[in-house]
């Protein structure tokens, strides 16, 4: 059976045959991919099936044969819509034999409608010349490339090729950091972890990502669930999606995972598909809600209307978009979600905040990747005597202290005295795709403990060296997980932190090892194929030597020299990639070292109360209420680095030090003068 990190960088090598011919050529991959998988487990289980019945009744007759496969497949493959119809179809028939294929499958079986379907192989070319966008000889190369490699469950297990799907997705949003277009569908896989793993999904619950992408929370939610309880199946996952693409593409990575999700295709502030089945206006709740929404998205209701001047020319932003005004009054969700109050509609980000909160039980948990703007945005109501005119409190000033207090009726009283905030990490800057707008994790809990109702934990994570500072982005390494997945789990006790950090050291080696066995893989891929050809060649050329000595020949200049240049060459690459693989290794041990690094620099800091003022603080609501509820970090934890002590004995010696020997140099400089004079 191929191993993930095989199979994940041999289709992802598929990549440099698509690169620069389509635009998101992601999802003609990863659509292949899936038609491949469905065909060589159609033909896979067929085998399987026939084999046990054999094995029961004996013989069978094609009467029987064809009954039996009536129902031996997960999903129904028509006749000449498989893979080897389009392997086989001639190269100016073959985008037209794998469209029609892929949209036959897709009305043979509606939960893949739109799934697999979501390429239009056989698009014309936009020149208008009469061909394909894409050109069937790409195609034939990309056919013929993943033809070799069998993606059945004999070869590939769902959790092989699950994760090679996975890697893949990541793999893809690092070729695009920069683009809008990787932070649609992929969250860094630190971050996802460290909020899978406060919030504890247990067996039986039920897990909702909003805005899912490619599916990175459910996922790992599953993966947790089968790790503490045996079974991926003891938990139920629903996600909501707006981008076609990247709704298909979370539905194929469900569905090679071999998980049983509801993922639906929509808007989810315009137009939420999970609301209560006797009540499309009543939102369905949750156990547990991890997100990452879009960060402050404009217009989320769909309800501004360009800017004009007084002349009536629309007013443009710097961008050269038009400034968008918006209804002042008269808005109500039709849902009722924001019983905080109303968000503005030109931030969207506690408009998915507050529809996050109605989406979970009462006893619900979430976990969600912020601006950190939400900690901090909106100012308090103030008198004419604070600010020397009255001015009304800001929309998200109000949800966010409601969030900490409890809702408030018109009146201003509040109806319930309710913290729902548990905890907030402050991550580095620029550590997500597509935006360099500085994240946080908000942690929600409709549920706290006695002990924590009137308190939040505030966690310091963006200090320089607690991450890895790359060209495009920032990463969270394993032990900077280990740090901060620490803190939360423990709220500062030693005790606690104990237990969690050595349960959690074998875990994070493990993914150092899976990343380390990633890349010396990629390096096989790299280099064997090169490593081969210029073996072959170096034995020709030493056989053509064998051969004239045999013969009692002198072998030629041109034939030693070719034997020298080849094992030259030869040599060269194997030294290369034996370079790269003890880079590869060194690198991995150095970071197993930070977790036993990491490790001590924790526990010392718990038993160092001022040294913990610079990692966390535990914030009680006295506090936060002092602070008017801004929650923004720095005004609970020392983020600044403290100034060395410097003893002052020490310095005026070295003063007087330094003085005495400029006086000694100017007596010097002094008769030298006199002397030339």
């Amino acid at each position: 059976m191929i191993t993930k990190q095989a199979l994940g960088n041999t289709l992802f090598g598929m990549a440099d045959i698509l690169r620069d011919k389509v635009e998101d050529y992601k999802a003609y991959i990863l659509s292949l991919l899936f038609f491949k998988r469905l065909s060589d487990n159609y033909d896979w289980e067929s085998t399987k099936v026939l084999k046990e019945a054999e094995e029961t009744f004996g013989k069978l007759n094609q009467k029987q044969i064809d009954k039996i496969l009536l129902d031996a497949h997960d999903f129904k493959i028509p006749a000449k819509c498989h893979w080897k119809d389009v392997r086989e179809a001639s190269m100016d028939k073959k985008n037209d034999v794998l469209n029609r294929a892929v949209n036959s499958i897709a009305d043979h079986n509606p939960d893949l409608k739109g799934v697999i379907n979501t390429v239009r192989w056989n698009e014309p070319s936009p020149d208008g010349s009469g061909g394909k966008k894409l050109h069937p000889e790409v195609l034939s190369l990309l056919v013929n490339y993943l033809d070799a490699v069998d993606l059945s469950n004999k070869n590939a297990s769902v959790d092989i090729l699950g994760d090679a799907y996975e890697y893949l997705i990541k793999r893809f949003a690092d070729e695009n950091k920069g683009g809008t277009t990787a932070g649609q569908f992929y969250t860094p896989q630190e971050v996802v972890d460290i909020i899978v793993r406060y919030l504890k999904p247990q067996k039986g619950h039920t897990v909702y990502d909003p805005t899912c992408g490619s599916g990175g929370f459910l996922i790992n939610a599953a993966k947790y669930i089968k790790k503490t309880t045996g079974s991926q199946k003891n938990i139920r996952l629903y996600g909501q999606e707006d981008v076609w693409n990247t709704w298909a593409i979370c539905n194929i990575n469900m569905i090679l995972h071999g998980l049983d999700a509801s993922i639906k295709k929509g808007d989810t502030l315009k137009d939420p598909k999970f609301t209560k089945p006797d009540n499309e206006l009543e939102i369905e709740q949750f156990d547990n809600v991890m997100a990452n929404f879009p960060f402050s998205q404009e217009n989320w209701w769909k309800n501004g209307e360009p800017k004009k001047d007084k002349k009536g020319k629309v007013v443009n932003k710097k961008d050269g978009s038009p400034q968008l005004a918006y209804p002042k009054e008269g808005f109500s969700d039709p849902y009722e979600r924001f019983e905080y109050g109303n968000p503005p509609f030109s931030n969207g980000d506690f408009a998915f905040l507050q529809h996050i909160v109605a989406s979970m039980k009462p006893n619900g948990k979430a976990g969600i990747v912020c601006p950190q703007g939400i900690l901090f945005r909106g100012q308090p109501e103030k008198t004419e005597e604070e600010d020397g005119q009255r001015r009304k409190a800001d929309d998200e000033y109000l949800i966010r202290r409601g969030f900490l207090k409890g809702k408030v009726e018109d009146d201003g009283e509040l109806t319930e005295a309710h913290n729902i905030v548990d905890a907030i990490v402050e991550l580095p800057g620029n550590l997500f795709y597509g935006t360099t707008i500085p994240g946080s994790i908000l942690f929600l809990n409709k549920n706290k403990t006695e002990e924590r109702k009137e308190k939040v934990l505030m966690v310091y994570a963006a200090k320089q060296g607690w991450y890895k500072e790359e060209a495009n982005m920032n990463i969270l390494l394993p032990h900077d997980v280990l740090r901060i997945s620490t803190i939360l789990e423990s709220w500062g006790d030693l005790e606690i932190a104990k237990v969690w950090i050595t349960d959690q050291k074998g875990r994070l080696r493990g993914v150092i090892q899976e990343e380390l066995d990633f890349k010396l893989a990629a390096l096989d891929q790299e280099y064997n194929e090169d490593l081969e050809m210029l073996e072959t060649k170096l034995s020709t050329a030493k056989e053509a030597i064998f051969k004239k000595k045999q013969e009692d020949k002198k072998p030629t200049q041109s034939q030693l020299k070719a034997v020298e240049s080849a094992q030259t060459i030869f040599d060269k690459m194997i030294r290369e990639k034996a370079d790269k693989i003890q880079t590869a290794h060194n690198l991995a041990e150095k970071e197993r070292n930070a977790i036993d690094d990491v490790e001590q620099e924790i526990l010392n800091m718990l038993q160092d109360l001022e040294l913990q003022k610079r990692y966390f603080a535990v914030v009680d609501m006295n506090e936060l209420e002092e602070n008017e509820f801004n929650l923004n970090i720095p005004r609970y934890v020392e983020t600044f680095e403290p100034e060395e002590e410097l003893d002052l004995k020490v310095i005026i010696e070295e003063f007087n030090q330094i003085t005495s020997s400029e006086t000694k140099a100017d007596s010097i400089l002094a008769d030298l003068l006199k002397t030339l004079a």
